[in-house]
């Protein structure tokens, strides 16, 4: 097993041409940024296209992922049902609340970041201090978590909760 309990199988890394995201933003910031935008119009196009697509999870998350390993051994296709069964109602109920209004993502935290599983960086389980129409929310849960390939950006999923 490795030092500080990391994953106990191998993740190969996979060569740059792979890694690539489509709809992907530049940074953390431009994401929350085309996130306010994207809500303020109600632009559910560019929202899905900031989330991962099912050939980015199959290419560069599945792989890293411990249910995809011993004892779990989860196929690609099991684990993609199980995430976007819960990310497309999660995007449909932020459209509902958010959609149309204006919002200002203040601040976000995450209560695991920097997670670095060789092809891509998790940061997990967001809650977002934000302004809506002039008033301020903390500890909204406005997506789930975010992941990227160097300076590639996209949502991971947002949560139906």
């Amino acid at each position: 097993p490795p030092a500080g309990g990391g994953p106990r199988y191998e993740i190969p890394a996979l060569p740059p041409d792979r890694l690539r995201l489509s709809g992907a933003a530049s940074s953390l910031d431009d994401l929350l940024r085309t996130v306010e935008t994207s809500l303020a119009e109600g632009d559910t196009t560019r929202l899905l296209e900031l989330m991962v697509t099912a050939g980015e999870y199959e290419r560069i998350l599945y792989p890293a992922f411990p249910a995809a390993h011993p004892p779990i051994n989860a196929g690609f296709e099991t684990l993609w049902l199980l995430h976007v069964t819960d990310a497309i109602p999660g995007l449909r109920k932020v459209l509902r609340d958010y959609g149309g209004r204006r919002v200002r993502i203040l601040h976000v935290r995450f209560e695991k970041p920097d997670q670095d599983f060789v092809n891509f960086i998790l940061d997990e389980t967001s809650a977002v201090d934000l302004e809506v129409d002039g008033e301020r929310r903390d500890g909204v849960r406005l997506f789930g978590s975010v992941f990227h390939v160097g300076n590639q950006w996209k949502v991971l999923s947002y949560p139906d909760d």
